[in-house]
């Protein structure tokens, strides 16, 4: 018995042996670790703890504010609530996804889409959602954020467009880059969520309007949500810029142009200075700031009236009788005529077995260079046209520049086109036929021409021989004060016309508008004067339909000192002295605004 016992004794002796063995061994291993977290891993060990903790966060820059020439504020930005996911704070993500879903009535798979699409990213990393969202929605999240784990609300600065459409072709809009463009090596100082310059100034510009994006480092809770901010670098907003446009002559052409299509350009033809440049039918540029629907997107795309063709730098035209001007300067240079020059309108010219109409039927008898360009005799033009040829008729185009780019500062200007012999033989590989140059001598055939090469014409007649490339901006400052840039004047056209030439051209464009058989009689302004040219353009019509002909009407004023050259077009609008001319008499009696010392002299006069 007693055996036994000392035998137990000697069993239990033993197994606390090796349980003070394996205590002593795994406190060891214990201390090793810790050693090794502590001491030798410290460091990187502090560094996961911080980072656990501590999130580092973009702080979005403003963009640049845009200015008129009178310092008014044409694009700025304004705070907006944004919708992300930080998907390192999901714990459930079928909860998250399809709460948030439900919730914002967002479609699934647009959540998910946006999530994979940042994926490369580090997953502490706030995912753009939704844009600009609602004060209910702000409330609705905030009422359910202890079922959305990872959905945070951001204030961030929004692009918002003041004026709306007046100025949608002008200035553009942005919206969210996207994932096909975040592959691209130019974007990638970019990242999911961040807006970029489309259309207009904003995509020309993006260089300069876009700032450079600040982060913060905040403390969080274990739901993700911030406690306190710990550090900041401020964000640095974009460049400004300051334009040449009036905000007063857009709104007035905006108006004038309402409920037609068409666009209409202003510029000072000494410098090259755009005043005004508006284009209609437009597009609301603010839908596209908060990410536009696709609804809305799908009317805008498929409207066929293409509300985002810029008309005045893409759309091309017959210019009509506008384009006469370029073969009264060039017949008058060459010496082909002169003011006695006089060819016989009665209502059409025969040839080549056909007769050529004059727009007036009744004829207009003997008609010499002034009456031709007052009154627009096409007959007259179809005799010169003859004398000239077609390729005399393109080397004016090409020294006035017309038919090619004028450089103005928008994306996406197209060019037009001037006939020639060579173009012919090289594009269609026949050649030109005499009669042929009758349809171009009054600015119809294979003549294409934008409504902003149109305006370069008036200041080459304004300016005697000279024209300057449209620039829209006129400097650039930084956030600081300082100005960046400047853009001075620069010459696309230059030569020395005989004053003949000029006296002949600029009075007869001045009797257009002041004489009582003008074409744009009607358009006349009291106090000052102004000199232009109407155009009536045939068109093709959409679809088989005719929908009437395109009318212009290119001007500059005052005639003696000009200070301003315009381009109309209406599109389907008829004759340009109806529906063009006005819209150039609206901008001048504006810009002109008779002093009111003057009025009340004059009404004294009078009585």
């Amino acid at each position: 018995m007693e055996h036994f016992v000392k035998d137990g004794n000697t069993i239990i002796d033993s197994k606390y042996v090796w349980i003070k063995r394996i205590l002593i061994f795994f406190i060891i291993v214990l201390l090793i670790r810790l050693w090794d977290l502590q001491i030798m891993r410290g460091s990187e060990m502090r560094m996961l703890s911080e980072q656990n903790r501590i999130r580092v966060k973009k702080v979005v820059a403003p963009r640049g504010v845009i200015y008129d020439k009178n310092g008014k504020v044409l694009a700025e930005t304004r705070p907006s609530f944004n919708i992300y996911i930080v998907p390192e704070d999901i714990k459930d993500f079928n909860q998250t996804v399809d709460g948030l879903a439900n919730l914002m009535k967002i479609e699934r798979d647009e959540i998910i889409n946006k999530l994979k699409a940042a994926s490369n990213m580090p997953p502490s990393f706030p995912v753009k959602i939704k844009s600009d969202v609602t004060m209910d929605d702000v409330a609705k999240v905030e009422a359910h954020r202890i079922y959305l784990p990872g959905v945070q609300i951001q204030i961030e600065p929004k692009r918002y467009y003041n004026y709306g459409k007046t100025f949608a072709h002008l200035i553009g809009y942005v919206s969210e880059i996207s994932d096909e463009e975040l592959k691209k090596k130019e974007f990638k100082n970019y990242s999911p969520g961040d807006f970029i310059g489309r259309y207009g100034l904003e995509r020309a510009y993006e260089q300069y309007l876009r700032g450079v994006d600040g982060e913060k480092r905040v403390e969080v809770d274990a739901m993700g949500r911030e406690i306190r901010t710990l550090d900041i670098k401020e964000p640095i907003p974009g460049h400004s810029i300051y334009l040449n446009v009036d905000l007063e002559i857009q709104e007035v052409i905006d108006k004038a142009l309402e409920n037609k299509r068409g666009g209409c350009i202003a510029v000072d033809p000494k410098t090259g200075g755009v005043i005004a440049l508006v284009s209609r039918p437009a597009f609301d540029p603010n839908k596209f700031t908060s990410g536009i629907s696709k609804e809305d997107w799908q009317k805008i795309a498929l409207d066929p009236r293409h509300p985002l063709q810029n008309r005045v730098t893409q759309g091309r035209y017959p210019p009509g009788s506008t384009f006469k001007i370029l073969l009264a300067l060039k017949g008058l240079e060459t010496g082909l005529i002169n003011e006695k020059t006089t060819f016989s309108c009665k209502g059409g010219m025969p040839y080549g077995g056909r007769v050529f109409k004059c727009w007036k039927k009744g004829g207009h008898g003997s008609v010499n260079i002034h009456r031709a360009i007052v009154e627009s005799c096409d007959v007259y033009f179809y005799n010169l046209g003859l004398k000239l040829g077609v390729d005399r008729i393109h080397e004016m185009a090409e020294i006035i520049g017309l038919g090619k780019k004028t450089g103005i500062d928008l994306p996406g200007e197209k060019d037009g086109l001037i006939p020639s012999s060579e173009w012919k033989q090289r594009v269609y590989k026949t050649p030109w036929y005499e009669g042929e140059t009758l349809s171009v001598a009054i600015g119809q055939g294979a003549v294409w021409l934008t409504p902003i090469q149109l305006v370069q014409l008036a200041s080459f007649v304004a300016n005697e021989g000279v024209n300057y490339r449209p620039q829209i901006v006129k400097k650039i400052v930084s956030p600081e004060g300082k100005v960046v840039k400047t853009f001075e004047p620069v010459i696309n056209a230059s030569i020395n016309l005989k004053k003949d030439t000029v006296r002949i051209v600029k009075e007869g464009m001045r009797g257009v508008v002041n004489e009582g058989s003008g074409t744009a009689y009607g358009s006349r302004i009291q106090h000052v004067s102004m000199s232009g040219k109407t155009g009536t353009a045939q068109s093709v019509g959409e679809k088989g339909k005719n929908l009437g002909d395109h009318a212009w009407f290119i001007a500059y004023a005052p005639s003696e000192e000009p200070s301003i050259a315009v381009s109309v077009l209406v599109e389907y609008g008829g004759h340009g002295s109806s529906a063009a001319a006005p819209v150039a008499k609206a901008v001048a009696e504006t810009l002109f605004k008779e002093k009111k010392e003057i009025k009340e002299a004059k009404l004294n006069g009078n009585r």
